[in-house]
């Protein structure tokens, strides 16, 4: 079984990632140095894949600094983007979340409540960076649903969600199908297929 290393510091992306490459063959895993997730420079942009562009440049580094340059190496960057709120959360979507939590975007919005959540990955594939991109459309709920998930899963409800169901009522398998990290995942997959890795 191969090996992905996943720069994160978040156990829900890489449930996540996990969910839906291991079936497929790999072994996905945190990218850890001495037993410890490295930090890195989050950095100042606007654009998604300017961030994950500059996160695994850093990540690269510290392959490289530990003479692990073949190992491959995976970063994404997601952000929730409301059309009432333009450019908002977006890419300061963690930040967001940690300031003013779900039930703050709740209070900011009134009956415009579409959405979608877009995920940029970029992928370190020993010799190159590679990048794919997931979206997802569908709208904020009107509360707080569901138990499931991490970050804003509890108020994103997904178009093709039967019932009207948030993403944190949702199954870790059924989320995968419709989530932004989900499809920016598996187009990451059939490049690695396709790619004979």
């Amino acid at each position: 079984m191969a090996t992905l290393n996943f720069l994160t510091g978040n156990s829900g992306k890489l449930t996540e990632a996990q969910t839906l490459l291991s079936p497929l063959g790999w072994e996905i895993q945190f990218f850890e140095i001495n037993g410890e997730v490295p930090e890195i420079v989050e950095p100042q942009s606007d654009n998604l894949t300017t961030v994950a562009l500059a996160k695994i440049a850093q990540g690269v580094e510290l392959l490289a600094s530990q003479g692990r340059l073949q190992e491959s190496l995976l970063v994404e960057d997601s952000g929730l983007f409301i059309d009432a709120l333009p450019q908002f959360p977006g890419v300061y979507s963690a930040h967001v979340l940690k300031s003013i939590g779900c039930d703050g975007i709740l209070r900011l919005l009134d009956e415009e409540r579409t959405a979608h959540f877009l995920t940029v990955a970029a992928l370190w594939t020993g010799e190159a960076v590679e990048v794919f991109v997931g979206r997802c459309d569908g709208s904020i709920s009107m509360e707080m649903k569901g138990e499931s998930g991490f970050g804003y899963d509890p108020i994103f409800i997904p178009d093709e969600s039967q019932n009207g169901l948030t993403f944190a009522e949702m199954t870790s398998e059924e989320k995968s199908a419709y989530s932004h990290r989900g499809r920016a995942l598996r187009a990451l997959f059939d490049y690695l297929n396709d790619d004979g890795a």
